[in-house]
């Protein structure tokens, strides 16, 4: 059993909220999940004690955090940004929309100022995923068989490059590089979206590289650089022929069957730095 206080785990979409409540019955860690409307999966949280909140019921967030005893929390898993509309913001939204932003400025800057709000009004801590999963955080090098040769290299620089401006605007956090030419950059889309589009894109010859880094001023308690299984697979789908991703800036979930898949599909994974 751990003495750490009870966790409260916001999920947006994908796997990756399934592995935190994994790790919290692991390590006998007290949690609930608060499962985002229209983002988290609807099977996620079925044998766990949880609650289904919109985007913008702030005070019934900050009720569920005190009567719940909740002194840590984690926001986990794919948000797609909403519009105004679909937020529908209670009275406590209400008072802080206009510094929060929800319409505006990068994805950093808003997760930011949301943590700052909701620990201010809450008084629980907000922590990264990478304090609860251990070993989450991508190596330096090669996971896996297969290694990036001389190009690739070149495009991972190129794509650093590019990644790292697009982060200084806090746009995205992933581009991709093909024989020296940016195919696309990530926005509001996302990673899946961007490969799907890159696919329609790709040139003739060795095939491309996704790249992914943080932004340099990133709050690493949120939204870090993230791939697994299902990254692999769709870098595969779209005829490219590696991943390289931050190291100790980046999350690999489900690191084995990742790694598993890579080799499957000859993709190769690098942790950079």
């Amino acid at each position: 059993m751990t003495n750490r206080p009870k966790l409260g785990i916001i999920a947006g979409g994908g796997t990756a909220p399934y592995r935190v409540i994994e790790a919290c019955r692991a390590q006998g860690r007290a949690f609930f999940v608060i499962c985002l409307e229209g983002q988290a999966e609807q099977n996620l949280a079925h044998d766990a004690p949880h609650a289904w909140l919109p985007l913008g019921a702030f005070g019934k967030l900050k009720s569920l955090i005190a009567d719940e005893g909740i002194g840590e929390l984690v926001m986990i898993g794919r948000v797609r940004r909403p519009s105004l509309r679909e937020i529908k913001p209670d009275l406590l939204a209400m008072k802080f929309l206009p510094k929060i932003g929800f319409a505006s400025g990068g994805d950093d800057a808003l997760l930011r100022t949301i943590g700052e709000t909701i620990e201010a009004e809450t008084g629980a801590r907000m922590i990264g995923a990478q304090d609860i999963l251990g070993g989450v955080l991508m190596p330096e090098g090669a996971v896996g068989k297969i290694a990036p040769d001389a190009d690739a290299e070149k495009d991972i620089a190129r794509g650093i490059e590019v990644a790292r401006l697009l982060g200084q605007a806090d746009v995205g956090q992933s581009v991709v590089v093909q024989q020296g030419l940016v195919l696309g950059v990530e926005a509001i889309e996302g990673t899946d979206a961007l490969l799907a589009r890159c696919k329609t894109l790709r040139r003739d010859g060795a095939g491309g590289v996704l790249v992914k880094t943080a932004k340099p001023q990133q709050d690493e308690r949120y939204d870090l650089p993230t791939l697994g299984p299902d990254t692999v697979l769709a870098v595969a789908a779209a005829g490219l022929r590696g991943i390289a991703a931050e190291a100790g800036r980046s999350l690999v979930i489900d690191c084995d069957k990742t790694r598993q898949l890579a080799d499957e599909n000859g993709i190769f994974i690098a942790g950079i730095r």
